[in-house]
């Protein structure tokens, strides 16, 4: 995929545009999702210094994301990118929910 390729080459990717690609690998690409969550994951709760619930939260979230409860799983992200002063995180997650067929919008 070349927006990998892409992310690769810069010093550091915006929190928001690696939960974009995020959610791009969970369309495209299970395995490459699947290990991308841990370093997403982590980056989410050092850049935020989240609550150990908020963690299990967010990584529960994260883990939903590929089944039949992904939109459930994207509002939960989206209130603790919300409590949390991410906005283009927030817009991320809407948008791609926006984007999903049946989706609001």
């Amino acid at each position: 995929m070349l927006a990998w390729t892409l992310a690769a080459e810069l010093p550091k990717v915006a929190l928001a545009d690696a939960l974009e690609l995020l959610l791009l690998a969970r369309d495209l690409e299970p395995a490459r999702f699947d290990r991308a969550v841990p370093r997403w994951h982590a980056r989410l709760c050092a850049e935020r210094r989240l609550s150990t619930a908020e963690a299990q939260l967010a990584l529960a979230a994260l883990g939903a994301l590929p089944g039949a409860g992904a939109e459930a799983a994207v509002r939960s992200l989206a209130a603790l990118c919300e409590a949390h002063g991410l906005g283009r995180e927030l817009q991320v997650l809407e948008g791609w929910l926006a984007s999903r067929p049946g989706g609001p919008g």
